[in-house]
């Protein structure tokens, strides 16, 4: 559910292996947007910042006290067509999920010839992330895409 720019979801419950009955909880967090031309390069990723300046989208925030800015990114890409957007943000101990889809133009698409490195700028709450420590980020199918730290760092 959207409201005022607030992205909401349900409590989740995450099972099995020695983290069963380990509590995960749905962060809110604010969408500030997207771009098609980000400066980062390779492959799919994230940065996680207390300033948008840090994460590289800059032009898409202001930096506001209190808040952690984390940044998805869909990877270089050859031609248009390509996009990247936050769907969820899931706490569970010292991890924060970032969950995201990823899409792809069809094969039989006509896109734009131009190269095109796609990303999505969100923030939570820096309470949220309490002494989160790891953030990971997941795609529609599950998969694992990229790893990153959380800055330990109050401002």
């Amino acid at each position: 559910m959207a409201c005022d720019g607030i992205v909401l979801a349900t409590l989740v419950v995450a099972c099995g292996g020695a983290g069963a009955g380990v509590t995960s909880e749905t962060v809110a967090f604010i969408d500030h947007g997207s771009t098609q031309q980000s400066a980062y390069g390779g492959a799919a990723g994230l940065k996680v910042a207390t300033d948008p300046g840090g994460v590289g989208l800059a032009e898409l925030a202001q930096r506001q006290d209190g808040r952690l800015y984390i940044a998805v990114f869909a990877g270089s890409q050859r031609t248009g067509g390509y996009g990247v957007r936050v769907v969820r943000v899931d706490r569970a101990g010292d991890t924060l999920t970032v969950r995201a889809m990823f899409s792809a133009p069809s094969s039989d698409a006509v896109t734009i010839q131009v190269l095109t490195s796609p990303a999505h700028l969100v923030s939570i709450d820096r309470r949220s992330a309490g002494s989160a420590r790891e953030v990971v980020l997941v795609d529609q199918t599950g998969a694992e895409r990229a790893r990153g730290t959380v800055p330990q760092s109050q401002n």
